[in-house]
């Protein structure tokens, strides 16, 4: 074969070769996508009863007893303190003899207008008479009447010569001693619920929205109570403060040692970065020349700004801000070197 057609036969091959060659596939790039990035909000508080109520005289005279002093606890009955009862109990004593006087009045009463209703109907005795009889007897029941109102009466007056709380409550001052003389109405001290405690916070919108975000609900960390504990939200107030424009909340946190108010409470919360940054893998963000740079996933490169690490140095995420990257976009990875 002539060496010029040997030359073309062997171009037509390799030609052939080359087009039933298939280039092999690019490797997929590995992606990340962009997590909204948060910070943390660090507030303080202090604890305070649940609620106070003031220990109010009900009755006028002496006091007797004083059950418990500043800090401890009421007992089972919840009594503070007594007033003197001896002359309720007289009333008393005395009520209980008049309705006795009158039962037997009654009882005689009684016996007499049965008689005359006999009589009468036998004709030996005037009818005058026995409405009289009749007369007496149905007035002799409404004094009965009055006087058990006036012995119930009685018996409220004595159960209010005792100054009370709910049991359990704490004393929070104490105004009054064994002997003094107090009027109805004179607050001789104060109790406090300190079973719950609240610790008040005015918290931003951003931070309102975080602490229901809370998974689990709120958890406040008291150093001075043992760490932290797992708080409730007690109340919201639906008032409005023009000047901080803040939404003042009560937490409750109850089951802690040694309660008492005063301690501090800690209340961290994890609100939207205010940078409006997002987190990314280290492998995601290219330095260059200082500079930093992502590359999204249809190959758009972004220059962004490193905010910092995300969970300390060391961190595999970092948080970045850029105005083109947003939460929720797809990001290039660096192959692994």
């Amino acid at each position: 074969m002539h060496a010029t057609t040997r030359l073309r036969l062997l171009a037509t091959l390799f030609a052939v070769a080359l087009a039933t060659i298939r280039p092999l596939p690019a490797p997929a790039q590995e992606l990340a996508t962009a997590l909204p990035a948060t910070a943390q909000v660090r507030l303080s508080g202090f604890t305070r009863a649940r609620a106070v109520v003031p220990l109010v005289a009900e009755a006028t005279g002496k006091v007797l007893r004083v059950m418990a002093d500043v800090g401890q606890p009421l007992g089972p009955d919840g009594v503070f303190a007594r007033v003197d009862p001896t002359f309720i109990e007289l009333e008393q004593r005395d009520n209980a003899v008049q309705r006795a006087r009158l039962r037997e009045r009654m009882t005689y009463d009684e016996t007499e207008a049965g008689r005359y209703r006999l009589l009468v109907g036998q004709g030996n005795a005037a009818q005058a008479r026995l409405d009289e009889l009749e007369q007496a007897l149905s007035q002799s029941r409404h004094e009965l009447a009055a006087l058990e109102v006036a012995r119930d009466v009685l018996a409220e007056r004595l159960r209010r010569t005792r100054v009370t709380a709910p049991a359990g409550w704490v004393v929070m001052a104490r105004d009054a001693e064994p002997g003094q003389w107090v009027e109805q109405g004179q607050v001789l001290g104060q109790a406090g619920d300190f079973a719950t405690l609240l610790v008040p916070f005015a918290l931003s919108p951003e931070q309102f929205a975080a602490l229901g975000a809370a998974p689990g609900g709120p958890v406040l960390v008291l150093p001075e109570a043992g760490g932290p504990a797992r708080a409730t939200v007690h109340r919201v107030y639906p008032g409005f403060d023009p000047e901080t424009r803040k939404i003042a909340v009560d937490l409750a946190v109850a089951g802690l040692a040694g309660a008492r108010g005063g301690l501090r409470a800690e209340l961290v919360l994890e609100v939207p970065d205010p940078a409006g940054g997002v987190l990314l893998p280290r492998a995601a963000v290219t330095e260059r020349y200082e500079q930093h740079w992502v590359v999204r996933d249809d190959g758009a490169q972004v220059r962004v700004v490193l905010l910092g690490n995300h969970g300390g140095p060391g961190g595999d995420l970092l948080r970045v801000a850029a105005p083109e990257v947003a939460p929720g976009q797809r990001f290039a990875l660096r192959a692994q070197e």
